[in-house]
């Protein structure tokens, strides 16, 4: 059985029960990669939908099915909360009290702000939040749609804060760089700033040019859908997503995807003028710019290179975890191991942080040094 009290404990990346609320795409393949992967002994699980969860239990993404949230979460090391933003709240409400002392709460919502405020507000002291959200996903939706390889080589989002726990956001950090995910460290708010650009636009821009095509297909020729070729198949590819999920995250995420959706348009502005006048130039420097740009968009890989430790000395005290993760990932840099190391006499403490080639080192010991931390650097 598990330790009652793992506060202080490095338990490393392994779990004997880990504990998936919501047991959709997202949920069961959460479920389905830590099994995969040998993460955890058992993997209890629950959803308010009785069909989703009975097809989780049957993909052996659960192996234990609970007939409640907070039946699930007892006893977990782990709990993660696969359910829309809007019910983050009263889910963890309802696991908190339930939750071993020193076990991790976290979940894997696509907005982060307002959540992470839900979870530290029900959470009890002694159990440790921290937020994430999985950069992947897939048109299709339910347990039956779930895949382990739905995570490998994909970006997974954490965002520490002052109150961040070193050795919870360690073991959850080995966790999700086990089933082969590529983990960048980022502050909540400056997260969903973020994912406006990269996921929420994207989702109303393909919403939009779908609407306006199968408008003229109905008004003007019904053939037209017909001349869809790859472009347009790939532009609008999301809009296929599940309308219930987007008007959650529209309404969690209002204030920045409104922001980028002023931007967006000033853009699109920009390049209607750019046609009324038959500027060409203008025009083309912006094709070329988007060209080069998609170009160099990483692909969906891991990480590859020589192991290099940073070593950093840094002050003992609350939130320099954060501030030490969210400049690497600020750099764009995936931090494959993390320690650190509390000094007895207390006041200072020792940072390791392990990185996967000499760029990424060289990147991150960069970042950090104008950040104004002292940093060496060793091979293990």
């Amino acid at each position: 059985m598990s330790d009652p009290d793992l506060a202080g404990h490095d338990t490393g990346p392994h779990a004997q029960r880990v504990a998936v609320i919501g047991t959709g795409l997202v949920g069961a393949s959460i479920g389905l990669t830590v099994r995969r992967a040998g993460l955890a002994r058992e993997i209890t699980g629950y959803d308010v939908d009785a069909d989703e969860l009975d097809a989780a239990v049957e993909a052996g993404a659960v192996t234990h099915p609970a007939s409640s949230a907070a039946e699930a979460a007892a006893g977990a090391e782990v709990v993660w909360l696969a359910v829309p933003a809007s019910a983050v709240g009263a889910v963890a409400a309802e696991v908190g009290p339930a939750m071993l002392p020193g076990a991790v709460l976290t979940d894997a919502a696509s907005v982060k702000t307002r959540v992470v405020e839900l979870l530290q507000a029900a959470a009890p002291a002694q159990v440790h939040v921290i937020g994430g959200h999985p950069m992947a996903g897939s048109a299709e939706t339910g347990a039956a749609a779930a895949s382990a390889e739905l995570f490998v080589g994909a970006t997974w989002l954490l965002t520490p804060t002052t109150h961040t726990d070193p050795q919870a956001y360690r073991r959850l950090h080995g966790m999700i760089a086990a089933i082969g995910a590529r983990v960048i460290a980022v502050a909540p708010q400056r997260h969903d700033l973020l994912v406006a650009v990269v996921s929420h636009l994207p989702q109303l821009a393909a919403t939009t040019l779908m609407n306006l095509a199968a408008d003229r297909a109905r008004d003007e020729h019904a053939g037209l859908l017909l001349l869809a070729a790859g472009g347009f198949r790939d532009a609008t590819r999301v809009a296929a997503s599940n309308p219930d999920l987007w008007l959650d995250v529209c309404a969690q995420n209002r204030d920045a995807i409104v922001a980028v959706l002023d931007e967006y348009r000033d853009r699109i502005d920009a390049l209607r003028t750019s046609l009324i006048k038959s500027d060409d130039a203008r025009l083309r420097h912006e094709l070329a710019a988007a060209r080069s740009a998609r170009r160099a968009l990483p692909g969906k890989t891991v990480p590859e290179g020589a192991l290099i430790e940073l070593h950093l000395a840094i002050p003992d005290r609350p939130g320099v975890l954060a501030d030490v993760t969210t400049t690497v990932g600020g750099a764009g840099v995936n931090i494959e191991d993390v320690t650190i190391e509390h000094a007895p006499e207390g006041g200072q403490g020792r940072l390791l942080l392990v990185l996967a080639g000499e760029a990424a080192a060289a990147a991150a010991r960069q970042a950090l040094e104008d950040r104004g931390f002292h940093v060496a650097t060793e091979r293990p």
